[in-house]
Parts: C-alpha cells; sequence; structure tokens
C-alpha cells in the first residue's frame, strides 16, 4: 500500500510525539522537526509508509544520540498489558470459542501503538472487545486453516500487544497441540515494534520460536526480511500477521495463507478497506 499525502503528515505529527516522550527542550524538539521536515520534503509517495518510516526514524535516533526512542515507553505497554491479563483470561474463559476470544485479545492489543493518528485506550478496548462485531471477519475460516494447519507464522506488531499474543498464542496451541508456531520480529527498533528482546523478556519462545526476520521496517516487507525468514515465510502452512504496519507492507501480496488481525487507525487504511477508523479487521488476503 504505498503512502498518501495524509501519510506525510502522519509520519511529522509522530516526530513531534517522540519528541515529547522523551521530554526534549524546545531546542532539541526543533531539530527533530526540521531534521522530519527535510527528510519528508524528499520523499515519493511509491513506498509504503513503513518503509518511509524506516528512512526517518534512524535519522531521528541519530540527533536524539537513542537507538531506541521508545525504549522507556515499552516497558511501560508491557507492565500496562500485564496488569489487564487477569481481566483478558477471565473473558476469555467466559466465552464459548476459545479461538475467537484469543483473537479478540490480540486485536483489542494492537491499540498499543505510538505511530498513528488516533489513540485509543486499551482498557476501553478490552472491556468492550468481546462484544465487537469485526467489520471484516474471516475468524471462522482463519479457525478452520489453523485446525489443519501443522506450521502457523505469527507476524508480531507492538510492545504491549505482545503480552496478548502470547495469550493467544497458548490458545491456539491448545486448539491444535501439533501446531508448530514461529513469532516474527522486527531486526532492529523501530517506533515500538516487538524484537526478539521484548518477546523473549515475556518468555514467548516458550509457546513459539522466535524469528528475528531482519526487517527494518515498522511492518513485515518480505524483500527486506533476512533468507532464514523468507524461506519460512515461503514454507509454512498459515501466516497471520499483526497490525496495520503489517498490512500496510503485505496487502498487494494476495496468498490464501495470509491473514491480517488489526485495529483501523488512520484514514488512509480505513479507505483502502472500505471501512471506518476505530473497525477490527481479521481478513483473509486471498481468494478461498
Amino acid at each position: 500500500m504505498n503512502m498518501k499525502p495524509d501519510c506525510l503528515v502522519c509520519l511529522f505529527n509522530q516526530m513531534l510525539r517522540v519528541t515529547k516522550a522523551l521530554d526534549c527542550d524546545d531546542i532539541s524538539a526543533k531539530k527533530v522537526l526540521d531534521v522530519a521536515a527535510l527528510t519528508l520534503a524528499k520523499f515519493d509517495l511509491n513506498q509504503t509508509p513503513p518503509e518511509a518510516a524506516a528512512i526517518l526514524y534512524p535519522k531521528i535516533s541519530k540527533v536524539l544520540g537513542k537507538e531506541d526512542v521508545y525504549e522507556t515507553k515499552k516497558i511501560e505497554s508491557t507492565n500496562k498489558a500485564f496488569k489487564l491479563m487477569d481481566l483478558v483470561l477471565e473473558k476469555i474463559n467466559k466465552s464459548e470459542d476459545d479461538v475467537d476470544a484469543a483473537l479478540r485479545a490480540a486485536v483489542a492489543g494492537n491499540v498499543i501503538d505510538f505511530a498513528t493518528e488516533v489513540i485509543f485506550d486499551i482498557e476501553k478496548e478490552i472491556d468492550t472487545i468481546f462484544e465487537t462485531e469485526f467489520a471484516i471477519d474471516d475468524k471462522p475460516l482463519f479457525k478452520k486453516r489453523v485446525k489443519d494447519a501443522k506450521t502457523l507464522m505469527v507476524i508480531g506488531d507492538n510492545v504491549g500487544e505482545h503480552v496478548f499474543d502470547k495469550i493467544m498464542m497458548e490458545i491456539l496451541f491448545d486448539f491444535n497441540p501439533g501446531l508448530d508456531i514461529y513469532y516474527v520480529t522486527r531486526g532492529k527498533p523501530i517506533i515500538n515494534d516487538v524484537t526478539p528482546s521484548d518477546v523473549k523478556a515475556i518468555d514467548i519462545d516458550k509457546i513459539a520460536t522466535i524469528v528475528n526476520s531482519g526487517v527494518d521496517t515498522p511492518g513485515f516487507v518480505y524483500e527486506r526480511a533476512n533468507e532464514e525468514t523468507k524461506e519460512l515465510f515461503d514454507k509454512v502452512d498459515l501466516i497471520l500477521a499483526k497490525g496495520m504496519g503489517n498490512y500496510e507492507c503485505m496487502e498487494e501480496r494476495k496468498d490464501k495463507r495470509v491473514f491480517f488481525l488489526f485495529k483501523v487507525k488512520c484514514n488512509v487504511v480505513a479507505s483502502k478497506v472500505g471501512k471506518r477508523v476505530g473497525d477490527i479487521i481479521c481478513m483473509n488476503n486471498g481468494i478461498e
């Protein structure tokens, strides 16, 4: 999905949020915004928003002297997610369909995102997600595919969200005990996306094989992945891509193995999928 002019504005606003998250003084903040403006002015629209972010964020990191600009915020997001785990598990246990409930919990976690124009409250999401209708609902097809699959690749998105991904993967494994699950991370810190160290810290490696994709964009770009990840991607039975960034990078790859699970958090993606900001999506990317 190529960028729209709105994406340039979104990226600039992200830079302002970075300066506020790091409590930058006015001079440092202006340096960040100056670099952002000069960088954005050179962009064309023939790239995905995550690919543009991968150019911009390293420049800002260099200005600030901090590789992982959201390091503290990621820790805060993880801690907040853990505090909500009991509530999530209680709602899942009350559900008549564990797989459906697990996917709902995982998409609720998708609101933990520092790169979107609309900010949602995770507690409110969890409070309502189990009664919310999906605007695009391919969960029944995903459930059928999971039951028949031997291998599942889950492409992660944001830190904090990964806590709910772990719950989801545990339930999917209970549903199909023969399932080998691979959890794919980014190759380096970018916005608040998951990296290998983030997922190891919460023991995801006990339920899934952690895969460092080598990808430096806040969305899975196959061409930028390392050879190990490409080979794995090509051979797994089923792929669940979490979050808008992965959708933006992968939606043109029409592949019936791929399912997208995300909350619509910007007008550009809303227009692309034909739904509204705030809608939740579980969508197969192929033709059955």
